[in-house]
């Protein structure tokens, strides 16, 4: 397949340039978005703080937001979309979330790639890996988790091959208000409406204190920040005790290291505040030994960082996803009985659908319809209906979209926010 630019063999030289340059300036922009310290225990709910971190070095094309955006070029049976996630544990749903539309598309229309585990200090790899995928003809990239290097993959990209490729971001850990300037679609869990069911859904399951378990690189971020102000607030309009507490951070003590922290720490933490203490962690990987612990001595889960029923859960329970793979029923219904075996009913909740696996396939069949001439870069409705039907088809219940607030009634139109029902085991 003809490449989108020509020949990328030629533009080499050029490249390895620019993706220095661009290492550069987002090393720069995630220092300034992630080293802010967390914010007080005052801090208002609504203070929902954007970072405004400079543009990055290479500039990148102002992606318009308006819904009646004309439909990008027609490729019919000719296009391809590229799809990069991660490849540790953390990152399986997503990255099988991935391998399914490879299944479901072919190997010629969907190809795939990986960011690497230690995505903080290798961002020239997830840059290469992205271009990658373009220079295999991928006219449109679906990217979850789009961890840090991913505005930097994007200005290096439109800088080599042009304007024309299509990005769409999920689970972004760079600033909303950097990844909207060059990404066409931004997705996220809602975050910062989290703070605010989180706490309702804790106080359903009987919680009358909250322990928020997390680390100061994860408290830098704007989401998580305003997500925990959020918590604060609301868990004391409920009257809940605010509980803090922190724990090592996977990227540098490691996951072993922060799993085994969680392990030796749950049976003091729930001994000491009680069995009505509802526990939320920012880490995935730490949330499956505190899964585990709270359905074996007490104390409340109800949601993980990452809302899904196959995030985590299956591994804690020890549950064989083997030939079942994305089955969302066998899931449910198997925790079901494994979480009562553990002696967690009633104490153990997530959302009805996984969302970063909602996310990959919501970027894959939105990407056909741009590609097929059918939506523009930007069709609110289309996204809508798009995300309705996947979150259906995987046997999912509603899915709320909201757009990232800026403050003063004012948002960003292309960054969204993810919200979807609970369920309870």
């Amino acid at each position: 397949m003809k490449t989108p630019n020509g020949d990328f063999g030629k533009k080499m030289m050029k490249l390895f340039g620019l993706v220095a340059i661009a290492v550069s300036g987002a090393i720069i922009a995630l220092h300034l978005t992630t080293s802010q310290p967390a914010p007080a225990a005052t801090a208002p709910a609504t203070a929902l703080a954007v970072a405004t971190a400079p543009a990055l070095a290479i500039p990148a094309p102002q992606i318009t937001a308006e819904l009646d955006v004309p439909p990008g070029q027609v490729f019919n049976n000719d296009w391809r979309i590229g799809i990069i996630t991660g490849a540790d544990p953390w990152s399986e749903e997503e990255y099988l979330a991935a391998r399914r539309m490879q299944e479901r598309f072919g190997a010629n229309r969907i190809i795939r790639s990986t960011y690497p585990a230690n995505f903080g200090a290798e961002m020239d790899v997830t840059i290469s890996n992205v271009l990658s995928l373009i220079d295999q003809g991928a006219r449109a990239i679906v990217f979850v988790q789009a961890v840090p290097g991913a505005i930097a993959a994007m200005q290096t990209a439109r800088a080599v091959f042009g304007n024309d490729i299509f990005f769409f971001l999920g689970v972004t850990h760079e600033a909303p208000s950097l990844v909207a300037q060059h990404a066409d679609i931004a997705m996220i869990s809602d975050d910062l409406s989290m703070g605010r069911v989180i706490i309702e859904q804790a106080h359903r399951m009987g919680a009358t204190s909250f322990a928020h378990i997390s680390f100061p690189r994860h408290l830098g971020m704007a989401n998580i920040a305003a997500r925990r102000a959020d918590l604060m607030q609301t868990a004391a309009q409920f009257g809940m005790q605010w509980i803090e507490l922190t724990a090592p951070d996977p990227m540098t003590a490691g996951v072993a290291m922060s799993q085994l922290f969680i392990l030796e720490n749950m049976p003091q933490w729930i001994a000491t505040h009680g069995q009505n203490t509802a526990f939320f962690n920012t880490n995935c990987g730490m949330n499956t030994p505190m899964i585990t612990q709270i359905a074996a001595l007490g104390g409340l889960f109800p949601l993980q960082c990452c809302p899904s029923p196959f995030h985590v859960f299956p591994e804690a329970f020890n549950i064989s996803m083997a030939g079942r793979e994305g089955d969302l029923q066998f899931a449910v219904s198997q925790l079901r009985s494994a979480i009562a075996a553990a002696g967690g009913s009633g104490r153990i909740s997530t959302w009805s659908v996984p969302v970063n696996m909602l996310l990959v396939e919501v970027g894959v069949m939105y990407s056909i319809e741009y590609l097929e001439g059918r939506v523009g870069r930007h069709d609110r409705a289309a996204l809508s209906r798009i995300t309705q039907e996947v979150s259906a088809g995987m046997g999912g219940g509603g899915v709320t979209l909201s757009n990232w607030p800026l403050g003063g009634g004012a948002s960003i139109d292309n960054f969204y926010l993810v919200l979807a029902d609970f369920i309870d085991f």
